[in-house]
C-alpha cells in the first residue's frame, strides 16, 4: 500500500507533468503561428516539428517516471537516469529525422524545441516551490 505522503507527492508530480505538457503544447503552437506569420507554412511546420519533439520527449519521460515503482531513493534515482538516457537517445533520433525533413529550416526547428525547454525550466521552478511548501 502507498503511504499518504507518497500519494501526495505522486499527485503533485502528475499535476506538474500535466501542466508542463499543456504549457509546451501552447508554446509550440504560438511559436508555429509566429513563424507562419513572419515566414511561411514550411517555417511554421518546422517550428511545430521542433516543439513536437520536446512534447513527445516530455510525455515519454513523464510516463516512464510515473510508471516507475516508488519507494527508496536509489530506485527513483536509477529510474530518473534511465528515463534521461532514453530521452537523449530519442532526441538524437528524432532530430536526425526532422533535420532530413526540414533541412533548410534549422532555426524554426530549434526554436520550437527551445520553447519546450523553457517550459521545462518553469516546471522545475514549480516543483521546487511545491517542495518548499511541504516542509
Amino acid at each position: 500500500m502507498v503511504e499518504p505522503d507518497a500519494q501526495n507527492a505522486e499527485a503533485a508530480l502528475a499535476r506538474v507533468i500535466a501542466w508542463l505538457l499543456r504549457s509546451q503544447a501552447m508554446l509550440t503552437v504560438a511559436t508555429a503561428v509566429a513563424f507562419g506569420l513572419l515566414g511561411d507554412l514550411a517555417m511554421a511546420l518546422a517550428a511545430m516539428a521542433g516543439g513536437s519533439i520536446g512534447l513527445l520527449l516530455t510525455a515519454i519521460t513523464g510516463l516512464r517516471l510515473a510508471l516507475a515503482p516508488g519507494g527508496e531513493a536509489k530506485t527513483m534515482v536509477r529510474t530518473f537516469y534511465r528515463a534521461m538516457a532514453l530521452k537523449f537517445v530519442l532526441a538524437v533520433i528524432l532530430f536526425i529525422i526532422v533535420a532530413k525533413w526540414f533541412a533548410g529550416y534549422f532555426l524554426p526547428v530549434v526554436t520550437g524545441y527551445f520553447v519546450t525547454l523553457m517550459a521545462n525550466w518553469l516546471a522545475m521552478r514549480r516543483l521546487v516551490a511545491l517542495g518548499g511548501r511541504e516542509h
